[in-house]
């Protein structure tokens, strides 16, 4: 499937990389002074610059599943492929795309970090795994495919931050961070198979 070729290249990728680079980080110090830093990480109004980036790629990829023709065509393909193609629709292509689409977005997260941060690490991204998942499952986006939206999502990905910021800031160790973020994933995938029947 999809998910387990994504994962298996996201892990041979990642193993590679630590291979050559011997786990090591990067220090970029120099960004602070580059154009680059400016747009990506200064303030505006005495806000982070990345939320009105964020806010950006949200309207964006809302616009595009909406509006256009390539959004219909990924909830018909969520939905139900076979029909897909029979309505003279390319999943394999229009599959890809989303891949693209979806790698876009997590290279313009990555430079966010880099930027925020200054340095580049091999395991930068090892940590987001779960709580992606959480995100999408948390904004309303069922394991079968064909219904969920962009902002959903988004609302998910703030939800799910919120709740990861509390408990660091009721003290807890980071072990229930991982806790409780297989727990959102649990009951969000019984939310939706309850609502399986109604959705249907």
């Amino acid at each position: 499937s999809s998910l387990i070729a994504t994962l298996g290249m996201n892990f041979l990728l990642r193993g590679l990389i630590q291979i050559i680079n011997e786990g090591r980080s990067t220090a970029l110090t120099g960004l602070a002074d580059s154009s680059a830093y400016k747009i990506f990480s200064s303030q505006l109004w005495g806000i982070p610059v990345q939320i009105f980036w964020a806010i950006a790629f949200v309207v964006f990829s809302a616009l595009l599943y909406n509006r256009h023709r390539f959004g219909a065509q990924v909830r018909v393909v969520g939905d139900n492929p076979d029909s897909a193609k029979q309505m003279g629709i390319d999943v394999k292509l229009v599959k890809v795309k989303v891949f693209v689409f979806t790698g876009i977005g997590a290279a313009i997260a990555g430079t966010f970090s880099v930027m925020i941060n200054f340095t580049w690490w091999p395991t930068a991204g090892d940590g987001y795994l779960l709580p992606v998942l959480a995100s999408v499952f948390v904004g309303g986006t069922p394991t079968w495919g064909g219904i969920g939206t962009v902002v959903g999502g988004a609302i998910g990905a703030v939800t799910v931050s919120f709740i990861q910021t509390g408990v660091v800031a009721a003290g807890l160790s980071g072990f229930y961070v991982q806790f409780f973020n297989g727990l959102i994933i649990i009951l969000s995938l019984l939310g939706h198979k309850w609502n399986q029947a109604r959705y249907r």
